[in-house]
């Protein structure tokens, strides 16, 4: 009866921290903020993007996740501040984009950025917006 009264009392704390702190380090046990607001239908919906670019080539599109370059979106966008501040944390991604496509060209760039849609009651309203937000250049 104590180690199960004694568990749910440390459930409960868990609980209670993750959701005084609305942290979500301690999920399942804690808030999950991704899921819990909308989007204000006057607002603007943010995309965050990836972008590649080859020796005397255009930019071009490539999807985050496992089969590109190694990391979902999601977990590039939870370190944001960390990769404005150094660049240099994208090379890792350009590395692992190079290795799964060894018959191109290597990338001598990788562009961060957002793609921003403006809304105007729940609809997307006139040209989206694109913002570089860091880059990372081979050396």
């Amino acid at each position: 009866m104590a180690w199960r009264t004694l568990a749910i009392l440390a459930c409960v704390g868990v609980l209670l921290v993750g959701g005084l702190t609305r942290s979500n380090d301690l999920f399942p046990f804690g808030v999950l903020d991704q899921f819990s607001s909308g989007t204000d239908p006057n607002g603007e919906v943010v995309n965050t993007c990836l972008q590649g670019i080859r020796e005397g080539g255009a930019p071009f599109d490539i999807r985050f996740g496992q089969r590109s370059v190694g990391i979902e979106r999601a977990d590039v966008e939870n370190s944001l501040p960390a990769i404005k501040a150094d660049p240099q944390l994208l090379a890792p991604l350009a590395a692992e984009y190079d290795r799964r496509h060894p018959d191109q060209e290597p990338l001598n760039a990788l562009v961060l950025c957002q793609r921003i849609t403006s809304l105007q009651d729940g609809t997307a309203q006139g040209e989206e917006e694109f913002v570089e937000v860091v880059r990372w250049e081979a050396s």
